[in-house]
């Protein structure tokens, strides 16, 4: 049929086509081309718009997909022929016959001004593909072209309010490996694509979201001043939900202090001290802070974060259901050393010092909950006898009163044989409530941040934050209120005071 056609080769692909990156997510009536992504690098393919569909030169078409076209002036159609079988086009026709008897339709008829050869854009997706055997995908919404198995997920947030706090669902089409992380007052959610396509965000409460925006290959979320931390949660591999959560409610205002009456003969007041032993006020101490943000998670959980809504949660609930007095040595993203945690439990002449942090190992596998205590072996050659001195001190209303003063770095000593009762029952109310523990769940070790602390004193372990199962379960509230209710109950178990164990009974 074609043996007297005037054959000319019109385009070929070169190792030389410039690659040329186009905003993705840009309007329609701002574009005037679409970018093709394949796994050479994007490219860019220019078209207009005629009844409301997109046309595009054939020959343009040639050269991005390595084509050659060949005229025929007898019957007026062109053979189009690449790697795989011919397409026959015919000017003024709506199809497209691709090899032997296959025809495919198209959405408008093939237009021909001169030597240019005008085709719907939907050519590509049935008769290039088809042709060349690769899959080729088309998103008019954001005139994107996708060829073969490139990666180019299509991510549609949105936000939901959820009473003082928010939430903003990501959806991603299709399932494409990502990770959350925070830069100052951003989210970062990196993709492994080689771009992304993003739809409009709806719904945005600005004090929450201040905006959505594509960065590369990253959605980036500008978080709004009622942000003050977040969790992170993949419901599924096309559903992200991210928490985000306000500030804790500030701790009450200390009560002034009445100005004392002054007696006719001055005499030092009496002292109430309560009952010994009794738990009265807990200080819950969510370690790191501002520029230490402690361990990170495969998904991107800090462990700051983590720790201090965790210890919000957990203060808001044991005065709520115990009615005990309980302290933050830090309410808000900031970095407090560790002398000043003990020194806020000390001075407020707290009962129990619980510090809190979520672990780390170099082996993925490695989860679960850890209790441990200070060890009492660190102190060996030291007593706090011999490192006291009896000091004066003034008392309020007049006169002085001697009291032992101990050095900083032995004040836990009295209390390690308590401190090991209170992690042993933790960990027997941990096991309880289905929690999974290391398998040395409870230990003693030389921890900096009990040092200072004097009174009974433990660190908890949440989970292994780098173990991605753990870091999914802190992330859920199902787990965390199971970690909740094993701490009340060691406080309930404890309440009227914490037994001494056999050893230090003398």
């Amino acid at each position: 049929m074609f043996s007297r056609a005037r054959t000319r080769t019109l385009a070929a692909v070169t190792a030389g086509v410039v690659a040329v990156a186009m905003a993705i997510a840009a309007p329609a009536s701002q574009s005037a081309n679409y970018t093709i992504y394949a796994s050479d690098g994007p490219r860019t393919l220019p078209f207009r718009t005629s009844g409301n569909i997109d046309f595009v030169s054939l020959q343009q078409v040639a050269t991005l997909f390595g084509l050659t076209l060949a005229e025929d002036s007898l019957v007026g159609g062109l053979t189009v022929r690449g790697r795989g079988q011919t397409i026959l086009l015919i000017p003024d026709q709506s199809f497209a016959s691709i090899g032997p008897g296959r025809i495919v339709s198209l959405p408008a008829p093939i237009e021909r001004d001169g030597d240019t050869w005008r085709v719907p854009m939907d050519f590509l997706r049935v008769a290039v593909g088809p042709a060349l055997g690769t899959r080729i995908e088309i998103r008019r919404a954001s005139r994107v072209v996708l060829v073969g198995d490139v990666r180019l997920p299509r991510v549609t947030p949105h936000f939901e309010r959820q009473g003082p706090a928010g939430r903003l669902l990501i959806d991603v089409q299709p399932a494409t490996p990502h990770q959350v992380t925070r830069t100052g007052n951003r989210l970062v959610v990196r993709f492994d694509a080689v771009a992304v396509d993003l739809v409009p965000a709806t719904a945005l409460a600005p004090e929450f979201v201040a905006g959505v925006r594509v960065d590369g290959t990253a959605v980036v979320v500008d978080l709004g001043p009622s942000v003050d931390s977040y969790r992170v949660e993949d419901r599924s591999p096309t559903q992200l939900h991210i928490e985000l959560l306000p500030p804790g409610p500030p701790p009450p205002p200390t009560p002034p202090v009445p100005a004392p009456a002054r007696p006719a003969a001055p005499a030092p007041p009496a002292i109430d001290l309560g009952t010994p032993g009794v738990l009265r006020t807990i200080v819950l101490d969510p370690g790191h802070g501002g520029d230490d943000q402690g361990a990170v998670g495969p998904g991107g959980t800090i462990e700051k974060d983590l720790v201090l809504v965790f210890a919000r949660q957990l203060k808001a609930t044991i005065e709520r259901r115990i009615g005990l007095r309980v302290l933050l040595t830090r309410d808000r993203d900031e970095d407090v050393p560790l002398d000043r945690r003990a020194a806020l439990a000390n001075n407020n002449k707290a009962d129990l010092f619980i510090s809190l942090h979520a672990n780390a190992s170099v082996r993925p596998a490695a989860r679960g909950a850890q209790v441990l205590s200070l060890r009492l072996d660190d102190y060996t050659g030291r007593s706090p006898v011999a490192g006291s001195a009896e000091t004066p001190v003034p008392v309020l209303g007049g006169g002085t009163r001697i009291i032992d003063v101990l050095p900083w770095d032995t004040a836990q000593i009295g209390f390690t044989g308590k401190s090991r009762v209170a992690a042993d029952i933790l960990r027997r109310h941990l096991t309880a409530a289905g929690i999974p523990l290391l398998s040395t769940p409870a230990s003693e070790l030389p921890l900096r941040p009990l040092v200072g602390a004097n009174m009974p004193a433990i660190l908890i372990e949440l989970g292994m934050i780098t173990n991605a199962d753990d870091e999914r379960a802190l992330n859920a509230s199902a787990h965390a209120g199971r970690l909740i209710d094993a701490v009340l109950g060691l406080i309930a178990e404890v309440r009227q005071g914490i037994p001494v164990p056999p050893v230090e009974a003398q």
